[in-house]
């Protein structure tokens, strides 16, 4: 254990490459405290997944009296207690494997779409940013489709869960643009959180087969405060948009850089689904996961931690854990499947896990089917963002 190093999350050049900064972090030992924010910082995969199945001894959870959260109101997710399965419970029929196929026929629809506008303009010989214009459209399609947001309404809903993805970033960059966009990532989940407010009162008088009437005649509804029923939708949208967004920019970003092992995906696209999980191992979006100790008696690969101190799980470290992992900083598309933290860990895996898979895989086999090889830019930014890091743009081309 030592106080030599500290993080800073909103630094632009550890955004860009966190990985050289996480190996030294490593090499000073299992646990290391964070000199500025006294954070205790820990990189190994096992370390890692037993803080996250320990949730009576390290907690997700807010403090009471900390005010209604970036969602408006208490949400599952920073929750870790029997509420947390009462909540999630209500959607987790919904987000089965099987469940989810019957959307397929959407979901193609939807990246069918988002290619159509997109594909034609690189083969044309222009430079389009994927960003703006592929994989921020099509997780918010889906996720307002499965939400039953009525066609002409998905416009304003798009915009401001793109605008509400804009927060993560903007939280910790103070300049003008940082701020100016932090105001209206806060502005634009108002304005979710009221179209959404009224649409659950839209489904209390005339409920459909979507997420947010399912929520509405669930009996757990009836124990739930109407900020509570509007913010859990609410985070609803911001993960089904955000990270699968940034999962995607990772993908073409990655794929790009190895020309080879894409072509090996052109050929056999029974590969696609390992060749995703690889992705996220390999750029992990989710970079921080954090808990608060709340026992007297903690400790983390053996040191002591006091109670009320924060243990920072250093995930994307985890992911290239080399005692986990051969070669943990080498993408390898045909790398045998082992559980990583792209999608979270335990009592927190992400609810909507198969959901992500299913619309990454849909995309990425058209995407093959229609532009077999692409080109990306040298210099891919990543924003001042590490917490959720993913490409600011990603330029494509042809050669």
């Amino acid at each position: 254990m030592t106080d030599a190093i500290f993080l800073d999350y909103g630094d632009a050049d550890l955004a860009q490459d966190p990985y050289p900064t996480f190996e030294r972090i490593r090499a000073l030992g299992p646990v290391v405290r964070d000199a500025r924010s006294g954070d205790w910082l820990v990189t190994g995969f096992e370390d890692c997944a037993r803080v996250h199945a320990n949730h009576a001894t390290f907690t997700s959870e807010v403090p009471e009296g900390t005010g209604p959260g970036v969602f408006g109101g208490p949400v599952f997710e920073l929750m870790d207690g029997p509420r947390h399965d009462e909540i999630r419970g209500i959607w987790a029929h919904d987000f089965q494997r099987a469940q989810l196929e019957r959307h397929r026929p959407m979901i193609e629809t939807v990246v069918d779409r988002a290619l159509d506008a997109f594909v034609p303009r690189v083969l044309d010989g222009e430079t389009v940013d994927a960003v703006t214009g592929l994989t921020r459209e099509i997780p918010t399609d889906v996720i307002s489709n499965l939400l039953g947001i009525d066609e002409d309404r998905q416009g304003e809903f798009s915009l401001w869960s793109d605008h509400m993805g804009a927060v993560a970033t903007a939280m910790f960059d103070q300049s003008e643009a940082g701020q100016s966009a932090l105001a209206a990532g806060v502005e634009a989940t108002r304005n979710l959180n009221g179209c959404i407010a009224s649409e659950v009162e839209r489904r209390r008088k005339c409920p459909g087969e979507d997420l947010i009437s399912t929520m509405v005649q669930s009996p757990v509804a009836e124990t739930m405060a109407e900020n509570e029923i509007v913010a859990n939708n609410t985070q609803l949208v911001f993960a089904g948009n955000e990270t699968t967004a940034k999962w995607m920019a990772h993908t073409l970003v990655t794929l790009a850089r190895h020309p080879d092992q894409r072509a090996a995906l052109v050929a056999d696209r029974s590969l696609i689904p390992r060749a995703l999980e690889e992705v996220l191992r390999y750029e992990t979006v989710a970079q921080l996961g954090r808990r608060t100790v709340r026992t007297p008696d903690a400790t983390v690969a053996g040191v002591p931690i006091p109670e009320g101190d924060a243990v920072a799980c250093l995930l994307g470290a985890a992911d290239r854990d080399p005692d986990r992992w051969d070669d943990p900083n080498v993408f390898d598309a045909r790398r045998p499947p082992k559980q990583h933290f792209g999608f979270g860990f335990g009592l927190h895996l992400c609810i909507g896990i198969h959901l992500a898979r299913l619309e990454t895989q849909v995309w990425l086999d058209h995407l093959l089917d229609r532009l077999p090889e692409w080109d990306v830019a040298d210099d891919i930014g990543y924003g001042t963002n590490v917490v959720l890091r993913g490409p600011s743009a990603v330029p494509v081309s042809v050669g």
